[in-house]
């Protein structure tokens, strides 16, 4: 077999064809863009053709049932306010984590390594769960977790494994029937860039910095439940520590207008409310709308539980969460991805070829040139104290 798709968006990346096939004929070859896809050996190949039937997006890419509803969704939020700190939302995922693991489980899920890559590992002690909190914009690398997931399973361990829906339906398919032990968590995505688009900004940043950066954080809570990052740095021997802003970088700026997904997230199929995985995690957007009386501004997860082994799991976490049933149309109308896929933007192609032939210090000058005044304004309503912000939203809602 010489190839897996005719068209680029028909692959998700996801890795089931690689994990499936019984020659290890196929690798994980990044594209032009940065992007994983399968590339095939042909002089291992047997033709067996288990890469094309395991290949959950092209088959749901033309029939995926999208009439399915959650069973019910929740507004949750983690009682530890130290470990609700480190959390992108409200904790939902370091939650299902602890039940998992305090019942001798194993989690799987995305990481950023020591390079600022993603990718997926499986951790089983409570002291390394950290290593996957918070969200990462950026596509993770599932490597072998697929192969290393059923091994786990037919050892009859809890497995939680957490990822994008495109990951969680690979994963599903590779395995080719549902385990009691198993629990599958699909995050409300928006899209993935690539992992060289990102590493292009890294070292961009590091060129401006003058330093070396030895965290990247794309969720911090120092101002408050929103969409800044934060960084550690080392110059000099001492380390830094800086607070991004969205309008600050072109990296978050662009990922949050949907101009540097891969070609396959404008066309997912999963962006809807029929959901992959047993529970659904993502930011509740449009809480103050919903449910004003728990937004602390600490962050609050919304929660779609879909299937009847989701629900088992959310009684063994109220431990750990303040649960607040909520009703999931109102929560959808403040999560686009529940209902569609984002468009693709006529900027996406002409970014990455400039990123490819120019470079990351052209996408950076032409974005802070073409941005100025926005980011001049954007940064002196940076410097107004969240009270005040909240007072000022208070007095113009009664104008």
């Amino acid at each position: 077999m010489d190839k897996l798709f005719d068209n680029s968006e028909d692959c998700c990346g996801c890795t089931a064809c690689m994990s499936a096939c019984p020659k290890q004929a196929i690798s994980m070859i990044p594209d032009e863009e940065g992007f994983l896809y399968p590339k095939i050996d042909e002089s291992l190949c047997i033709n067996c053709e288990l890469c094309k039937n395991v290949c959950a997006f092209q088959r749901n890419l033309v029939d995926y049932d999208t009439s399915r509803k959650p069973l019910a969704a929740f507004a949750g939020v983690l009682k530890d306010t130290n470990i609700l700190r480190n959390s992108a939302s409200g904790g939902a995922f370091i939650s299902l984590a602890f039940s998992t693991l305090n019942n001798n489980g194993v989690v799987f899920g995305c990481t950023l390594n020591k390079n600022k890559e993603a990718e997926h590992i499986c951790v089983d002690k409570i002291k390394d769960i950290g290593k996957l909190q918070g969200s990462k914009y950026v596509q993770s690398d599932i490597k072998d977790s697929f192969i290393k997931v059923k091994q786990n399973l037919k050892e009859n361990r809890q497995v939680l494994f957490s990822g994008t829906p495109c990951q969680i339906a690979g994963l599903n398919s590779y395995l080719k029937k549902d385990y009691d032990n198993l629990l599958t968590v699909d995050l409300i995505c928006h899209g993935v860039p690539s992992p060289l688009f990102f590493k292009g900004y890294i070292n961009w940043l590091e060129d401006q910095l003058k330093a070396t950066i030895i965290d990247f954080k794309f969720r911090d809570k120092k101002k408050g439940w929103s969409h800044t990052a934060k960084i550690i740095y080392k110059r000099n021997n001492k380390l830094h520590e800086k607070i991004i802003y969205p309008f600050e970088s072109y990296y978050y700026y662009y990922f949050l207008k949907g101009d540097i997904y891969r070609k396959s997230c404008y066309v997912c199929p999963y962006a809807n409310s029929s959901r992959v995985g047993d529970i659904t995690i993502g930011d509740f957007w449009g809480i103050n709308n919903v449910h004003p009386e728990i937004n602390d501004e600490k962050g609050v997860s919304l929660m779609l539980i879909n299937t009847k082994k989701g629900l088992k799991k959310i009684d063994s976490i109220k431990k750990y969460m303040n649960l607040t049933e909520t009703d999931f149309e109102q929560a959808k109308l403040y999560n686009g991805q529940l209902v569609h896929p984002t468009p693709k933007s006529e900027k996406r192609d002409m970014l990455y070829t400039k990123f490819r032939i120019e470079g990351a210090s052209t996408i950076a000058n032409e974005y802070y040139k073409e941005m100025k005044n926005q980011i001049i304004s954007q940064k002196i309503k940076s410097l107004i104290p969240t009270p005040i912000k909240k007072m000022i939203k208070k007095v113009l809602k009664r104008t």
